[in-house]
C-alpha cells in the first residue's frame, strides 16, 4: 500500500500527510473488497466488479508518494537504508503474519485441502512470477497479495533508478519506462503468453507505477507544476480527460474491430485519469474536501491491514458455516459476507491501532540524514 509522503506547504496538512489523499486510497481499498465480496463471487453483480480499478489507483498513488518520498531525499547519505528499513517495518511484519496464519489454516480449515505454492514463494514475494510462469492461480485467500509483490519489486527498483539516473534526464527516464509497458505487453501477446504473465509481472504494471512518479517530479518541477495549475488547474483537468477519452477510445475499438488496444494501452490511460486525480487533490483543489472526510480517510488509515485480511476471513466464515467458498446466492450467505466486513473492519482497526501504527514508529526512528 502507498504510504504518506511530504508535500508542498500549501497543501500539507498534519505534519505531511496530506489527508485528501487518505482519503482516495479509501475509495481505493472500497473497490477491492466491494468487488472482492460483491462483484466476483458466483452469483455476483458484474457492475460491481471493479476491484481492479481499486488495484490500479494503489499503484498510481503508490508511484505519486514513494517516488515523492526518494525524490525529496535522493541526497541524503541514508537514502537507501532509511527507506529500506521504514518500509520493511510498514510491510513485512504484517504481511508475515498473515500470510503464514493463512496458510496454516487452508490446510485445516478447506476440505480437500486448497493447493498452494511453496512457502518460500510467499515469504520470497515471488507469487506474481511463479503465476506468470506457470499459469495457474494461487488459493483465493491469498490472491491480493500478487499485487502486493508488485510493489515491493517496484521499490526495490525505484530507489536504484532515481538514484542513478542524473537529475537532467529523469524526466526521459520515466517517459521511457512508461512507454516501455506497452510494448512489454505488445510482445506478450505476440508470444501468446498466458493471461496471468500479462496482468501479473512487474513490466506488466509500471507504467502505474512509474505515471505516479512522474506526477511526483511534475509536482516538484516549479514550470510545469505552474503550467498543469494555472487558470483553474486546466492543465491536470485537460490530462484526466484525455486519459478518460483514450479509455474510451482503446473500449470501442476493441469491441467494433477486435483488436487488443485497451490490453496493451488502457492501463496507460487509467494511469493518467487517477494520477491526474491524486495530482488535483495534491494541489489542494477545493474538492479535495470530499476526500478529507473522517470515513474515508479510516478506511485509508487501515487499508493495507484490510487489503490483506479480508479474503480469508471471509473465506473462513462462509468455509466454516457452510462448508463452501463465498457467494451471495441466497440470504444467510449474504448476510455472512456483510458479516465478514464487520470482522475485517474490526481485525484491521486492531491491527493498524495495536501492531501497524507502533511499528511505523519504530521505523521513522531512522530518519534520512541531511548533507553537510
Amino acid at each position: 500500500m502507498a504510504e504518506p509522503a511530504h508535500d508542498v506547504p500549501s497543501v500539507a496538512e498534519r505534519g505531511g500527510r496530506i489527508l485528501a489523499l487518505d482519503g482516495l486510497r479509501g475509495c481505493a481499498c472500497l473497490l477491492v473488497v466491494i468487488g472482492h465480496y460483491f462483484g466476483e463471487v458466483v452469483h455476483g453483480t458484474r457492475f460491481l466488479a471493479f476491484d481492479w480499478l481499486g488495484v490500479d489507483l494503489f499503484f498510481c498513488l503508490s508511484g505519486f508518494l514513494i517516488g515523492g518520498i526518494l525524490m525529496d531525499n535522493r541526497d541524503s547519505p541514508s537514502y537507501f537504508a532509511t527507506f529500506f528499513i521504514r518500509r520493511g517495518f510498514r510491510i513485512f511484519p504484517i504481511y508475515y503474519l498473515v500470510v503464514t496464519l493463512v496458510l496454516l489454516a487452508l490446510a485445516q480449515l478447506t476440505h480437500p485441502p486448497e493447493p498452494s505454492f511453496p512457502v518460500g514463494v510467499y515469504y520470497g514475494y515471488g507469487q506474481n512470477i511463479v503465476m506468470a510462469l506457470t499459469g495457474r492461480e494461487m488459493p483465493l485467500w491469498l490472491m491480493p497479495t500478487w499485487t502486493l509483490c508488485v510493489e515491493e519489486q517496484f521499490y526495490l527498483l525505484l530507489p536504484v533508478i532515481l538514484y542513478l539516473v542524473p537529475r537532467r534526464l529523469v524526466l526521459r527516464a520515466l517517459l521511457l519506462l512508461i512507454v516501455s509497458a506497452s510494448v512489454f505487453r505488445f510482445l506478450l501477446i505476440m508470444m501468446n503468453a498466458n493471461k496471468l504473465a500479462f496482468f501479473t509481472l512487474l513490466p506488466s504494471n509500471w507504467d502505474l507505477l512509474f505515471v505516479g512518479v512522474l506526477g511526483a517530479y511534475a509536482q516538484r518541477t516549479p514550470a510545469l507544476w505552474s503550467r498543469l495549475t494555472g487558470h483553474d488547474r486546466y492543465g491536470l483537468k485537460a490530462v484526466i480527460l484525455a486519459g478518460l477519452c483514450a479509455m474510451a477510445l482503446f473500449g470501442f475499438s476493441d469491441d467494433w474491430l477486435g483488436w487488443r488496444s485497451f490490453d496493451i494501452c488502457g492501463r496507460l490511460a487509467v494511469g493518467a485519469v487517477f494520477t491526474g486525480v491524486v495530482l488535483l487533490l495534491a494541489s489542494g483543489t477545493p474538492g479535495a474536501g470530499r476526500f478529507r472526510s473522517p470515513l474515508l480517510c479510516f478506511f485509508g488509515q487501515i487499508s493495507y491491514g484490510l487489503y490483506l485480511i479480508h479474503q480469508p476471513v471471509i473465506g473462513i466464515l462462509h468455509g466454516a458455516i457452510f462448508g463452501q467458498r463465498p457467494d451471495i446466492a441466497t440470504l444467510p450467505q449474504a448476510a455472512v459476507t456483510v458479516l465478514a466486513i464487520v470482522v475485517s473492519l474490526a481485525l484491521a482497526y486492531l491491527s493498524w491501532t495495536y501492531f501497524e501504527s507502533p511499528l511505523i514508529q519504530l521505523g521513522h526512528r531512522w530518519r534520512y540524514r541531511e548533507v553537510r
